[in-house]
């Protein structure tokens, strides 16, 4: 089998070996944080998917609410941290992110308290989306405009804490082979370890799949980090005196152990965060020149609906970063505006003249791609009034205006695809861009993302033992 394929069979099965199986549940008054952070995630899906019958997200849910990190020099936008935490793909990613939050969120709950359980979740949840945005030069530029969303980051701090305090216990398995399921123990160490290791290398070699698995790798290194400042000292001393006596159900340990992590737990674990290490330092202080990306913010009403919404490209990919773009009326929109060369005009770039436009009727060419073939069609569109300044790349900085256009409708049949014009659209919108660094989004991410690592490997290394309630063999 080869290695990428490999990687994705395991990925399959929530990017780790095999799926834990709780035990006893124990009284829910020592985890109802817990679960209401489920019924919490539960409903915003239930809300946030209800225009697709709960098989996946709207897509206005998705814009304005996911995370993107060319979006983080905008304090305006910087809700979105919060706000992907708690949206989700489809049912699957909703399933699997609060089956785990389940199996390690009590016992991090019961151990730190409610308080500082939810400030360890909130808190690696942000610094997963700054990881994310740190190693961004790895993934790609289109990582830096595509929403990211989820709570695998914050559930992968809970991991981190769940490592640290708990090394030793042993969690009941079940991993598909053959399509039969295959039953044992595991240590924990090894199994949280084993789920990190893949995060890194998927994120290392790029086989990810569209999976911000730097995000996942950065809540798990905020984990541990964080844990040391909430965890509470007397409250770890007394759940070690009460574990051989009355410690919650749930958790197994076994019949000997010493207070921290093993040796190989240390080596292999220091191992990957010395990557994660040398990666961020590298983003921080050597990377190379990335240059910048527009970042476009429109708000508009269409037919009479309020919108925002925002776009970011780089000049040669404006046309195909308008494809892409998730919600319709947005999508529609920009095109036509592109296509009337308002979004991109080199006549004005430098000039710093007003475009101004009043009652222009056109039929705009609009390109469809039809699986491999691509025809075009000319659409109705009427600018009634039209008000743009351009930068020195000749991409608008600043425009509002009133226009009216049509859908363009595509139907299949048999193997013809039959092309007609649909409804008319009114919009009203005001449209602002400015360039964005990468550079400077990467030196200070990255910066964050290192401080971060240095810490929480100094702790492995030296503080493991006085964290650690159950400690490994």
């Amino acid at each position: 089998m080869p290695f990428n394929t490999l990687l994705h069979f395991i990925g399959n099965i929530k990017m780790s070996l095999g799926v834990p199986i709780p035990g006893s549940l124990g009284r829910p008054k020592y985890y109802r944080l817990t679960l209401s952070l489920i019924i919490l995630n539960i409903a915003v899906y239930a809300i946030s998917s209800f225009e697709n019958n709960f098989l996946g997200i709207g897509d206005y849910w998705l814009g304005v609410g996911g995370f993107v990190p060319l979006m983080i020099t905008t304090p305006s936008q910087w809700y979105r941290v919060l706000s992907s935490m708690f949206l989700h793909s489809d049912p699957f990613h909703l399933l699997f992110n609060m089956y785990f939050l389940f199996i390690f969120g009590r016992a991090i709950e019961n151990s730190l308290g409610k308080g500082r359980f939810i400030l360890l979740y909130l808190s690696s949840g942000i610094f997963a989306s700054l990881f994310h945005t740190a190693f961004g030069f790895i993934e790609g530029t289109l990582s830096y405009t595509v929403p990211a969303i989820g709570a695998s980051g914050a559930i992968s701090g809970i991991l981190g804490a769940y490592l640290m305090l708990y090394p030793g216990t042993s969690l009941l398995m079940v991993l598909p082979i053959f399509l039969l399921p295959w039953i044992f123990w595991i240590k924990a160490s090894y199994y949280i370890i084993f789920w990190f290791a893949t995060q890194v290398i998927y994120g290392f070699t790029k086989t990810a799949g569209g999976t911000a698995v730097f995000a996942h790798a950065g809540g798990f290194v905020a984990g541990i980090a964080l844990l040391s400042i909430l965890a509470n000292k007397n409250r770890i001393y007394q759940l070690r005196l009460l574990r051989s006596i009355s410690f919650p159900n749930y958790l197994r340990f076994t019949r000997r152990a010493h207070r921290g992590l093993g040796r190989l737990t240390k080596v292999v674990l220091s191992l990957f965060m010395l990557s994660l290490l040398a990666s961020s330092t590298y983003a921080s202080f050597f990377s190379t020149d990335q240059g910048s990306m527009k970042l476009m913010t429109i708000h508009y009403t269409c037919n009479s609906v309020s919108y925002n919404d925002y776009l970011g490209f780089r000049i040669q990919d404006l046309e195909s970063q308008i494809s892409n773009t998730p919600l319709t009326t947005t999508r529609i929109l920009l095109n036509r505006l592109n296509a009337a060369a308002l979004l991109y005009n080199t006549t004005y770039a430098q000039t710093k003249k007003e475009l101004t436009i009043i009652n222009w009727t056109s039929y705009l060419p609009i390109r469809l791609i039809l699986d491999s073939s691509s025809t075009t069609v000319a659409v109705p569109t009427t600018v009634y009034s039209f008000k743009g300044l351009y930068d020195q790349d000749g991409i608008v900085t600043y425009a509002e205006g009133l226009l009216t256009t049509n859908v363009v409708n595509i139907a299949l049949q048999g193997s013809i695809y039959k092309v007609t014009i649909g409804e008319t659209l009114t919009y009203i919108f005001v449209i602002s861009s400015q360039s964005i660094s990468l550079n400077l989004i990467q030196k200070y991410t990255g910066a964050i993302s290192t401080i971060l690592t240095i810490f929480a490997l100094a702790l492995i290394v030296l503080r493991d033992k006085t964290l650690a309630i159950v400690g490994e063999d």
